[in-house]
């Protein structure tokens, strides 16, 4: 990061002062989004007082973010990100850190895991899935004599997606306490530590048991993180088989991090367009990075979650729920309704069982796909001396048609320095701030050269921060369609802080001598 002015004379100062003076752009304004969407962010931590959270069950929310449960057995616990609705015409971007740690393990293996998952906005009261394998997600039926373990699954579900270190999420059951459609017949490779992706809620089939909430979310991808041989996932095939995942990954990991350092997860859907103006669902990609700074790892490569998914339903009773028998019926061919809702919510949940730790979240994000990224920025500077901070250095714009087979590229020279804007006071505010007076000092913005000057006050100690935000551009083509929509207002980046903090050593002052004062005096 740039440090200028040490050792300024008095008369560079001025002349600096004055130029940032008359080329610090005025605040202004920019058009609302055209597609309704506005970014979210939040580190979760001591948010209880957050309006758009609400938690169910053991979650509980803490310093470090939000506790899904602690760690001890038989606990569940979930979060809702309830009063917040995103746009999904253009697909979403999510991040979020997740630590598993502490606990006891059932025969070396943790339990249970955590969900992340999207459900219909236009559900204002959701309730959570099953707990146990169903990690809040999915469902779990049951005969008469297990009948208060019933639970139907997540309220208006679109897709479950599952931190599983136990393993259980993808796995069929028909027994008396847990009936569930799944993967069956597999001989893992590694049955723990998977990703795995669950679909949305299923159509009522008949009033025996798999009625309202208590069919579909089938499994669509699953992928071990242990180990790269044998049967290490599968992926849902069109004729309703699953099939052997091929990909690779570069390293190998648990799921659970021992060492109780935060993991953070990087989920996209893209559109999955089969004409330039026409889509079929998502392309879905989720990525983890395991150590701070790290290249994050793939784990599923877009998969392609359609608007209409064939799956089987195979964990039906021979004649009802309803009753003691444990004798298993006939798989049924279904065909799931996944048709993306106009809006969607997301949230989490967790859940443990005779194997249990401790599982938490923070620091969630929620873009567009390819939206601009801003990276935070350091600097300090002597007392009453301002600091030029060329803030791009290290942010990101796209451009490019959105396509997973030829993606955007990402590069600073893609930003558009007329969208920066300092602080706002909402997601959806629409002013572009360009000038921020604080008691730590003024901060202005130049628009011709993308630079942040911090000019501190006279009274500045310590440390000054101001986030700011910013965009690419968009183009349309000759009819005037948009084909890179990145200088829409949904494309903003989430901000970014500026730190600057004041040196107390290495500081070089102008002396303005009394002389040529004095000898004025008669």
């Amino acid at each position: 990061m740039k440090k200028n002015f040490k050792g300024l004379s008095l008369m560079s100062l001025v002349f600096v002062l004055l130029t940032n003076f008359v080329y610090a752009q005025t605040d202004s304004t920019e058009v609302a989004s055209i597609y309704g969407f506005y970014s979210y962010s939040s580190s979760l931590m001591n948010a209880s007082s957050a309006p758009e959270l609400s938690i169910q069950g053991n979650a509980s929310h803490t310093a470090t973010g939000v506790q899904l449960t602690p760690a001890s057995s038989g606990q569940f616990g979930g979060l809702f990100i309830n009063g917040r609705t995103f746009t999904s015409v253009n697909g979403l971007h999510v991040e979020f850190e997740y630590d598993m740690k502490n606990g006891a393990p059932l025969s070396g293996t943790y339990g249970d895991g955590l969900s992340f998952f999207l459900y219909d906005g236009a559900v204002t009261n959701p309730v959570i899935g099953a707990a146990g394998a169903g990690l809040g997600y999915s469902y779990n039926r049951a005969m008469n004599t297990y009948a208060s373990l019933r639970k139907a699954g997540l309220t208006g579900a679109y897709l479950g997606i599952a931190l599983d270190e136990f393993g259980n999420f993808k796995s069929k059951r028909f027994q008396g306490d847990a009936r569930v459609n799944g993967i069956s017949g597999v001989t893992w490779g590694q049955a723990t530590s998977h990703v795995t992706l669950r679909g949305a809620k299923g159509a009522v089939i008949n009033s025996n048991g798999l009625g309202d909430g208590y069919t579909g979310y089938p499994v669509l991808v699953t992928r071990t993180t242990l180990s790269n041989t044998g049967a290490v996932g599968r992926v849902l095939q069109s004729d309703r088989s699953y099939l052997a995942t091929s990909n690779t990954l570069p390293s190998l990991f648990d799921l659970r991090n021992n060492a109780g350092e935060f993991r953070k997860v990087y989920l996209d859907l893209i559109p999955h367009f089969i004409t330039p103006t026409t889509t079929d669902g998502f392309d879905i990609k989720v990525d983890i990075q395991t150590a701070q700074n790290g290249t994050p790892i793939n784990v599923i490569n877009y998969y392609h979650y359609k608007t209409s998914v064939p799956y089987t339903e195979n964990a039906n009773p021979q004649v009802t729920d309803f009753d003691t028998s444990n004798t298993e019926g006939t798989p049924t061919d279904q065909t799931l309704n996944a048709t993306v809702p106009a809006v969607l919510k997301l949230g989490f949940a967790a859940s443990t069982g005779a194997a249990y730790q401790q599982q938490i979240i923070r620091n969630v994000k929620l873009t567009l796909p390819y939206a601009a990224v801003t990276n935070d920025d350091v600097t300090s500077t002597c007392k009453l001396q301002p600091v030029n901070i060329p803030v791009f250095n290290n942010d990101i714009a796209y451009k490019g048609p959105i396509s997973i087979t030829t993606p955007p590229t990402g590069s600073s020279a893609n930003i558009d320095y007329s969208t920066f804007s300092f602080t706002k006071t909402s997601d959806t505010d629409l002013t572009l701030y360009r000038k921020k007076v604080t008691p730590q000092g003024t901060w202005t913005y130049n628009k011709s050269t993308g630079i942040v000057t911090f000019n501190p006050s006279s009274g500045f100690t310590g440390t000054a921060t101001m986030t700011y935000s910013v965009k690419g551009r968009t183009v349309k083509d000759v009819n005037g369609k948009i084909i890179e929509p990145y200088g829409d207002t949904a494309y903003r980046s989430v901000p970014a802080t500026i730190t600057v903090n004041l040196k107390t050593t290495g500081c070089v002052y102008s002396v303005i001598s009394n002389r040529m004062v004095t000898q004025g005096v008669k």
